[in-house]
């Protein structure tokens, strides 16, 4: 394998485990204060000094943000479309762009018969499989847009836990000697929450109109290079 390779499968596996660890663990720290408290979180950290409970421990955190992303993609993304608080990603406008038409004709251009059925998916994946700089940014921007949303369910998690304990059972809340109000600390967490959901809305319609942008470029210098290089 080579080197390069080698650090791009390292890469993806780290931006793989950080997009769902870093959820769970928000998550996990969030109601492990809200419930237990800071002493119960400085024992975890203390017992996580071993090594055979800190693998278990970030291997149950990794599945707990893929819950997270789970949940989100098919409830809490669904409500916001329907309450029009979030968009979903609008296709035909990205087919629309002059990128995604110049890459079906570079693509048409290949083809020695016949035209093109392929859909939207499977010709962002042809941009991805090309164009190496593409797969970068496509799996960068979609990493940003996981990560957002993770986290944006689990404060949105925390903040309805909150939220109901408070007002039905108080008892099972932690009691802190200074707390902000209680509608200060929902309007942070659930405005937190729906600027992470915009910001990965936005990262995810780039992690899949980019990928053309950058295939085209390359392919249209390669081609001019080409070009030129024919006496």
């Amino acid at each position: 394998m080579k080197i390069d390779d080698a650090v791009e499968t390292i890469a993806k596996f780290f931006n793989d485990l950080i997009g769902a660890w870093v959820p769970g663990s928000v998550l996990a720290t969030g109601l492990v204060l809200m419930h237990l408290g800071p002493g119960h979180l400085q024992s975890l950290a203390k017992l996580s000094e071993g090594a055979g409970f800190a693998v278990t421990l970030a291997g149950l955190l990794f599945a707990l943000g893929h819950v997270l992303l789970a949940v989100y993609e098919n409830a809490i993304k669904p409500l916001l479309q329907r309450s029009r608080l979030s968009r979903a990603f609008d296709q035909a406008a990205a087919e629309s762009r002059e990128s995604y038409r110049w890459f079906v004709d570079l693509v048409k251009a290949q083809q020695s018969a016949g035209a093109i059925t392929w859909s939207f998916h499977d010709l962002r994946s042809v941009a991805l499989s090309i164009s190496a700089e593409a797969a970068s940014i496509g799996r960068r921007f979609m990493f940003v847009s996981l990560l957002c949303s993770g986290v944006g369910s689990a404060l949105l998690i925390i903040g309805i836990d909150y939220l109901v304990c408070f007002h039905l059972q108080p008892e099972l809340l932690y009691s802190y000697k200074q707390v902000p109000p209680w509608f200060v600390q929902v309007i942070l967490l659930f405005g937190t929450a729906l600027l992470l959901f915009k910001q990965g809305g936005a990262f995810y319609s780039r992690a899949m109109t980019t990928p053309f942008s950058v295939a085209v470029a390359e392919l249209k210098l390669k081609r001019e290079d080409n070009a030129s290089s024919v006496p």
